[in-house]
């Protein structure tokens, strides 16, 4: 019998990505390909749209690359299932066509944001664990009744954009908690869209699609998407979820008071909780997990792997043009660097794209990096390893202030912390990120959390597994956990608090001016 794959098609920030993963043994086969977004004629740099041929088209791609890397014919696919940047939403008309489709990064409806926070945030956060920020999808339909009216009196269906993949391939409307509750319009509670609060902001209720557990299979691939995909007609559609709690999922983090850092383009801190947490000052997040009756209490540290990605192709082009020829890649390189590079970086601190999450504001980072109290000592004080080290420390300092956050609403402190995402691969990162937290940390063998938990939703809609639980343990395996020094962890300490107080001190100072 030939061997048996998952399928996930994982839509992110900066990329469509296709994981196969064999059902047997774990061998992963991925293809990637980046995309980017365009800014609409006349709203300023704020708004962002996503073009839905071109995301569909590479995710086709991407799916036909997978299987050609594996060498496995349509046919040893399972199921498919997806998951997504969260926030980001298409408005669909009565055909299916699109009319609006925005990512995560879209912020035209900062004002409308604004205005349902005053008018019923509280009462929002308190059903869905979401205050309605510009970028959630309450804004979004307000921001279009108010200025695209075109659009707005078109719209029959709203999607996320994980769900209009799952809609794009058998051609069925449905959706999950877990991005659900991004909108600010879902009931964690109920379980079910928050149709009092849609009807009171005069929202079409019927555009809101049905709800179903992920890994619910919904329907099977169409002959148009099995052109477009390389997919079998009839392969099962499967429902996935958010990108955060499929790599909760990835990781393995599905037991109560489990926490893990999903470090991708951004790091959400997540702990595992059994019903619906509110944190009374409004920092935190409330969502749903991927496992049905699980909920997670969320803070940020904000981004890391964009900000590690940015610092690359701002002071790294030498290693990216040597690995066009080498082969080599060029975040190996920033990681040799840094790992030349001491412990507390000669007093150099970076906050570069970090940041303390309070959701009630999310208020910008200071976007600065202070080159230590005498950076003219010697030639080496402002080198580039000492640079990318604390950049690297930043990063992980951010996880520490976020999951006290956590630790402090729920009250718990675990015995170790999950990760995964592009920042896993580093082992230096996750060895400064164990010294900081003071916990072991726990790395899967298999980085890509997020589409592993993806085709754990796959495994269970196809037939191959019968729980999540059943799920995880035939393809999550720790291939790692990186243990605190204790002498490291004193030093790290120190460097921690240093850091952070200059952190409130730029804080205050960004809050004056």
């Amino acid at each position: 019998m030939r061997a048996q794959y998952a399928m996930a098609l994982d839509a992110g920030s900066g990329a469509g990505r296709c994981v196969l993963v064999n059902l047997e043994n774990r061998e992963v086969h991925s293809a990637y390909q980046e995309w980017g977004y365009t800014v609409p004629p006349g709203l300023g740099m704020m708004a962002a749209d996503l073009n839905p041929a071109e995301f569909w088209r590479i995710l086709g791609e991407v799916s036909r690359q997978a299987m050609s890397n594996a060498a496995i014919q349509p046919e040893q696919v399972v199921a498919v299932s997806s998951t997504s940047q969260r926030e980001g939403i298409v408005l669909l008309d009565e055909s299916g066509a699109e009319l609006y489709a925005g990512p995560n990064r879209d912020y035209r409806a900062v004002i409308e944001g604004m205005q349902l926070t005053n008018s019923c945030g509280d009462e929002l956060y308190r059903r869905s664990g979401h205050f309605p920020a510009s970028m959630t999808g309450a804004a979004r339909l307000l921001w279009c009744k108010n200025h695209a009216p075109q659009i707005y009196e078109r719209v029959r269906h709203l999607q996320s954009i994980n769900d209009w993949i799952l809609f794009r391939l058998s051609h069925e409307y449905a959706c999950e908690p877990t991005n659900a509750a991004e909108t600010s319009l879902y009931d964690l509670s109920s379980q079910d869209w928050a149709y009092d609060i849609i009807e009171k902001l005069e929202l079409p209720g019927e555009i809101f699609p049905p709800v179903f557990p992920a890994g619910t299979k919904i329907g099977v691939v169409t002959p148009q998407a099995s052109i477009e995909t390389g997919l079998r007609p009839g392969t099962p559609v499967v429902i996935g979820g958010a990108d955060t709690q499929c790599g909760l999922l990835g990781c393995g983090t599905i037991r109560l008071n489990e926490v893990a850092a999903i470090s991708g383009t951004t790091t959400p801190v997540q702990m595992v909780t059994a019903s619906p947490i509110q944190d009374p000052g409004g920092r935190l997040w409330g969502g749903a997990h991927i496992v049905p009756g699980l909920c997670i209490v969320e803070s940020n540290a904000g981004g890391s792997g964009s900000v590690y990605q940015w610092y690359r192709d701002s002071f790294y082009t030498d290693a990216i043009e040597r690995g066009k020829t080498s082969g080599q890649n060029p975040y190996e390189v920033m990681n040799a660097d840094a790992a030349l590079s001491q412990p507390g970086c000669m007093g150099i601190q970076s906050y570069v794209g970090i940041m303390i999450f309070n959701a009630r504001t999310l208020s910008m980072p200071p976007n600065v990096i202070i080159l230590g109290m005498s950076p003219l000592a010697s030639s080496g004080v402002c080198s580039r390893p000492l640079i990318t080290r604390a950049v690297l420390e930043s990063l992980a300092f951010a996880v520490k202030a976020n999951l006290q956050q956590v630790l402090d609403l729920v009250g718990v402190t675990p015995g170790a912390i999950s990760a995964c995402g592009g920042l896993a691969n580093s082992l230096l990162y996750l060895e400064i990120l164990a010294n900081t937290l003071q916990l072991p940390v726990r790395v899967p063998q298999i980085k890509e959390g997020t589409a592993v938990g993806a085709a754990i939703c796959a495994g269970i809609g196809g037939g191959a597994y019968r729980t999540f639980e059943e799920g995880v343990s035939a393809l999550v395996h720790i291939e790692a956990e990186i243990q605190p020094d204790a002498r490291l962890c004193k030093q790290y300490q120190s460097f921690y608090r240093k850091w952070f107080k200059s952190l409130e001190n730029l804080m205050a100072l960004s809050t004056r001016n």
